[in-house]
């Protein structure tokens, strides 16, 4: 018997999936169990369709992702902080203070666990960071660090 599983079940499986089981394994156990029904032709051609629209919405976004991309490798962070009388930088630039620039300056949301930096940034001047955008999105953005 042909059925489609609801729920994901270790061994057995995923849900969305169909699959051929035999038929007293789907009466007495994934139907009567409701983790899965009969999968019949208007069901899977449901399936058929949910899932063409699922790869549709993430093209879609992945679009929309590769435009966002573009636009921030384009721009110029500027992060203004306090040096000390020779010019080091007291505490540093965290993912934090560039998430919060880019905030305030943008007209998208970063979070700062989207932002890679190996290490605190130190020194005035330009510097590359990797920000994450979605899978497999990465832009290099710039950040400018001045003195206040």
């Amino acid at each position: 018997m042909r059925v489609i599983f609801l729920k994901d079940i270790p061994g057995g499986g995923k849900k969305g999936e169909i699959k051929e089981v035999a038929d007293g394994y789907a009466n007495n156990f994934l139907i009567a169990k409701k983790l899965a029904q009969v999968a019949t032709q208007e069901i899977q051609a449901q399936i058929a369709k949910e899932g063409k629209e699922a790869v549709a919405k993430r093209e879609r976004e992945a679009a929309r992702l590769q435009l966002l991309k573009q636009d921030m490798e384009k721009r110029v962070f500027t992060v203004k902080v306090k040096v000390g009388n020779k010019g080091q930088i007291f505490s540093g630039v965290h993912e934090k203070d560039i998430a919060q620039i880019m905030n305030a300056k943008g007209s998208f949301k970063v979070e700062k666990n989207q932002i890679a930096l190996d290490k605190p940034i130190k020194e005035l001047g330009e510097h590359k960071v990797k920000l994450k955008l979605g899978p497999g999105i990465f832009a290099s953005v710039q950040i400018h660090v001045e003195a206040s």
